[in-house]
């Protein structure tokens, strides 16, 4: 690539973080967006050379932490009457109303697990100095929710359409799960730039409201609303070998109203960043990090906490292994959640596998 197309490339990139920056200037919890930067490889942004691949991303998430707007875990309350909160987690809010005059502990779990296979097609075309392609991408997950409270006087717990009654005695108990159908993600385009020293990318992605959704379960696959997304990379290699490689990568995201909901969810800003180090032919160790903020206000006269956004960072490390040289790979990748607000906060696991055609 010649250096005016390295600098519109550059352009390019920090037009997509600087939307994110702007919007978050402007913002103060919301429904939080699809994209979930966790499982995805330190490397899997960088376009590979023109061929067909098939990636499966089999994903866990687990978390019983739910922290409120000042980052503080939500596991004990006072009510006096009655009193209604709202955890913030992987597709969508769970409504929680806690009645009666007492003292409550609760403890949260939820478990979620995904299959996504990936398609991918890198032609051997050019678009504005880059080569083209696209990639489509299914869902299908299980997701289990369990809310237990404990309380030192009468009352009654009630989570979306489920009310359960407990005493100082006797804890109440309620718990759902869904299996089925997620959201199906679809990215007509997506570019990408070679260097010696340099890989540079540049997509468009949207997610579909193909996944079970039901605005009065507690579990839910799908997310129900639709996405739009811009995203960004940019990798530096020190070496012309490419053994190292440093990460930053920018996503923006806008959503639609949700289905059978007066509810526009904000949009979403994350900041991604890594390190990937290939130690043979075979091996690559990596370590990332990422910061996801919700950047504008959800929309709606359904829409609660509007003037509360949510947030977190997570870290973690993988480990590649190619039991099949320049066929197929095998990611393992574990990350961890901290300084939540507003949302959930768990841990991310993921055995990722890439066949090549």
């Amino acid at each position: 690539m010649d250096k005016q197309w390295h600098k519109r490339v550059v352009a390019l990139f920090g037009a997509v973080l600087l939307i994110g920056t702007l919007a978050q200037a402007e913002a103060v919890a919301g429904e939080m967006g699809h994209y979930a930067p966790a499982p995805i490889g330190v490397r899997d942004m960088v376009m590979p050379p023109a061929g067909k691949y098939f990636v499966s991303y089999d994903i866990y998430y687990g978390t019983d932490k739910f922290k409120n707007s000042s980052g503080d875990s939500l596991d004990s309350l006072s009510v006096s009457g009655s009193r209604t909160f709202y955890i913030s987690g992987q597709h969508g809010r769970i409504p929680v109303t806690i009645t009666g005059n007492l003292s409550v502990d609760l403890d949260l779990d939820i478990d979620s697990y995904a299959w996504a296979p990936a398609f991918l097609w890198v032609t051997d075309q050019e678009f504005l100095g880059a080569n083209y392609g696209w990639m489509v991408s299914p869902t299908f997950g299980h997701m289990s929710v369990e809310v237990e409270a404990r309380a030192n006087a009468v009352g009654t717990l009630t989570i979306g359409n489920i009310s359960q009654p407990f005493s100082a005695s006797k804890s109440a108990k309620i718990k759902d799960d869904a299996t089925g159908f997620g959201d199906a993600l679809v990215m007509p385009l997506w570019l990408g730039w070679r260097g010696k020293h340099y890989d540079a990318g540049f997509n468009y992605a949207v997610y579909l409201p193909t996944g079970y959704y039901d605005k009065d379960n507690i579990a839910n696959i799908g997310y129900g609303f639709l996405t739009n997304r811009l995203q960004a990379s940019y990798y530096f290699y020190p070496m012309e070998n490419k053994a190292t490689a440093f990460m930053i990568t920018p996503t923006y995201e806008w959503h639609s109203k949700k289905i059978d909901e007066h509810v526009q969810p904000g949009q979403n800003f994350t900041l991604e960043y890594g390190i990937s180090q290939y130690l043979s032919e075979r091996f690559e160790i990596g370590i990332s990090a990422y910061n996801q903020w919700q950047i504008s206000d959800d929309h709606g006269s359904a829409a609660v906490n509007k003037d509360t956004h949510d947030s977190v960072s997570g870290f973690g490390g993988q480990i590649t292994y190619w039991p099949i040289k320049k066929k197929c790979a095998v990611v393992g990748k574990f990350m961890q959640e901290y300084n939540a607000k507003d949302r959930t906060e768990g841990m991310f696991g993921a055995v990722n596998v890439m066949w090549i055609f």
